[in-house]
């Protein structure tokens, strides 16, 4: 039967969402955690004010596994009271779909013109990890989530879908939430950012104070609210150093923007006037390596332009800091204090936006002026030969904190001449190192430097490598070894030194391994030409500073019938290759990257090319002016004539009964004058063989 229209009226008034109001707060409380006793206090705060026709306040909190509610539970917040809207059991709150979730909750039960969302729990900044904070710390879940790596960008991203618009207000009840590299993560996805640069007291944000404000007059705009919310929360705490900030994300895209402009101009880092700056810049007190951006960029006014100032300070329309603090101006950002903390930090750091689209982790790297890290290594990609004996080859981009730039190198024929796997040194003269079963890449065992203070062991290998045109070293290494800053600020490193000599008198190093890298990991290092080559490798340690040490497997000496460099200094990613002489055997191509301050990666594994058609002639250089080489490619056993035709074919020079690929050629015809310019023909023709190539004339200097 039919529904009668006055029951579908009432259906239909059932199922219409809730009156839209003018603001919903969502409490986002990730209680899970040390945090979970200041959870109640907290509500009990916001029930001082409660929800109104125009203003709905809703929780959404996680108490620790300890408590007798734990769980997860959301709440209608109301004046001297809650509503429990529901319990959801077991909730892991630093999963991003949970946030997404909640969000997607207030959209369908309590629509607004605008939304709050509060983030509440500990936090620390950008830094992922779960011991050092993040900003939701799931204990029952053993999870947090972290700004950088994405996952709170994910997040936030979930909420904006959810909500089918950009939050309002983003507010942080959570430590040292207000850096740039925090805002660049959201900047797509609210109006206006609430945090703190400091340490932020366990009491938190003042929620009475805050919800008055907006029930009291729920029309003003985040603009006029927010100074006021960041005055009460200053006032809350007197005699404590605390701040409290809030940013229009409006600018955020043109303020990163204009600080990779200027940091890539900006001075060396030997200038005088950034170290300075960097002494007297204001400091986050208990975290030395979060400093005021403002107040860095102030003090470098004559340095940098007024603009990069200028756009910050835009982006911060409301500040209030006590008393210790004074030159806190909104906004923090990430300045370690030594380079050491810069490289351990830097790889999680690369996974923040800000990180890479503002220049600053290179302008960093510019002022501490260590690096010695090397390039990634490259990987070869993609090879596309063409039918003139001419390849073009394609890489990877190498990451590097500093300038990268590649060489190609071609060679012909590897061929092992050295192998050892780690089971004994019969092939080494050997002091101090042992085999041992704690590590091994292949097999059983691999070798062991040793553990302990004031070491000074070797490797040295026992008889010397013929490498006449070069090769290549690849070994698999496993290391765990220390490195700090001794009194005076310098470094103190255990290391051990990859060497060759020609004498065994004179060592070069190839390299130096410390630092932790407890996984096997192949390295590749290009050897020169040397009729006799010995390799070392050498473990020297301090008298306090000691890690579990390293171990080698899986040693592997290639050697090369020639080795050129097709190329160097290459700013590109890819190379072409031509005149290649015909081999079908293959040539074998490797690269390597260079960064600005000397620093060279591994190499890249062998890509092979065989070449089935003969080369064109052509000359060294291209174009000539004067005299040159011809380069020729023709069968092993012919002895060619080389034809020199005009491009109306002309002959102009024959040479007979060639016997060499490189013919010196002074540029002349046969009565010895030099040739005009422009383009000629080169014919290289022999029994049952022909070639054609064009070469071209240009006019001397």
């Amino acid at each position: 039967m039919p529904l009668r229209p006055f029951v579908l009226l009432v259906l239909s008034v059932l199922f219409l969402p809730a009156f839209a109001a003018q603001w919903t707060v969502g409490v986002y409380m990730c209680a899970d955690n040390g945090m979970n006793d200041q959870a109640d206090i907290d509500i009990a705060e916001m029930q001082q004010v409660g929800s109104t026709e125009e203003v709905n306040v809703v929780v959404q909190v996680d108490r620790a596994a300890r408590d007798p509610r734990h769980g997860c539970y959301r709440y209608f917040i109301k004046k001297d009271g809650a509503d429990t809207l529901a319990g959801l059991g077991d909730v892991d709150m630093a999963d991003p779909t949970t946030l997404a979730g909640f969000a997607d909750f207030l959209r369908r039960r309590y629509p607004a013109t605008n939304y709050v969302l509060i983030l509440w729990d500990h936090g620390n900044g950008w830094y992922s990890g779960y011991r050092a904070s993040a900003i939701f710390i799931d204990e029952s879940h053993g999870h947090e989530m972290g700004v950088a790596g994405g996952e709170f960008a994910q997040a936030m991203a979930g909420v904006k879908q959810s909500l089918g618009k950009r939050v309002r207000i983003l507010a942080f009840d959570a430590c040292l939430m207000g850096m740039v590299e925090v805002a660049a993560e959201v900047r797509d996805d609210c109006d206006y950012m609430l945090g703190s640069e400091a340490l932020v007291p366990t009491d938190g944000l003042r929620y009475d104070k805050f919800l008055d404000r907006l029930t009291s007059r729920p029309t003003r705009t985040p603009a006029e609210l927010l100074p006021d919310v960041c005055r009460d929360y200053v006032e809350q705490y007197p005699g404590e150093e605390v701040t409290l900030s809030a940013l229009d994300m409006r600018g955020v895209d043109h303020a990163i923007g204009l600080t990779k402009t200027t940091l890539s101009d900006s001075v060396g880092p030997s200038n005088a006037e950034l170290r300075a700056a960097r002494a007297s810049v204001q400091t986050m007190p208990g975290w030395p390596f979060h400093v005021d951006l403002i107040h860095f960029f102030g003090l470098l006014a004559g340095t940098f332009p007024d603009s990069l100032l200028a756009s910050f300070r835009s982006v911060v329309i409301a500040n209030e800091r006590s008393s210790g603090l004074e030159n806190a101006s909104g906004l923090a950002i990430w300045f370690p204090g030594n380079y050491l903390a810069l490289k351990g930090s830097i790889a999680s750091y690369m996974t923040l936006g800000f990180a890479g689209e503002s220049g600053w982790p290179q302008f960093l790297n510019r002022y501490f002026g260590a690096d010695d890290v090397k390039p990634g290594q490259p990987a070869i990609t993609k090879v596309r030969q063409g039918s003139r004996s001419d390849s073009r080859l394609w890489w990877n981009s190498c990451f590097d904190l500093a300038p990268v730039r590649y060489n190609l190198y071609e060679a012909t024929r590897p061929e092992e001449v050295f192998n050892d796997n780690g089971d004994d040194f019969s092939k080494w003269i050997n002091l101090g190192w042992t085999t041992s079963t704690q590590q091994a890449h292949s097999g059983q065992t691999s070798f062991f430097s040793g553990s302990a203070n004031n070491l000074s062991n070797f490797i040295e290998s026992a008889e010397a490598l013929s490498l006449p045109a070069g090769g290549l070293l690849s070994f698999y290494a496993w290391h765990a070894t220390k490195e700090g800053l001794d009194s005076l600020g310098g470094f103190t490193r255990y290391i051990c030194y990859v060497e060759w000599s020609p004498d065994r008198g004179t060592w070069h190093a190839l390299d130096s391994l410390y630092g932790d890298r407890q996984v096997w990991h192949e390295r590749r290092y290009r050897l020169p030409a040397a009729p006799r080559v010995y390799l070392r490798f050498r473990y020297v340690t301090g008298a306090s500073i000691y890690g579990r040490g390293v171990f080698l497997d899986d040693m592997k000496v290639y050697a090369f019938d020639t080795l050129r460099t097709v190329a160097e200094g290459i700013p590109d990613t890819t190379a072409a290759v031509f005149g290649v002489p015909r081999d079908t055997f293959g040539y074998s191509y490797f690269v390597t990257a260079t960064d600005s301050f000397g620093n060279v990666s591994m190499a890249s594994q062998f890509h092979s090319v065989a070449v089935k058609t003969w080369a064109e002639p052509y000359t060294r250089p291209a174009p000539f002016a004067g005299a040159c080489d011809l380069v020729l490619d023709f069968p092993a056993g012919q002895t060619p004539e080389v034809l020199i035709y005009t491009l109306s074919g002309t002959l102009v020079r024959r040479f007979n009964a060639v016997s060499q690929h490189v013919l010196a050629w002074d540029g002349t015809n046969a009565s010895g004058k030099a040739l005009a310019d422009g383009l000629y023909l080169v014919v290289v023709q022999g029994h049952d063989f022909k070639k054609l190539g064009k070469i071209a004339k240009v006019a001397g200097p």
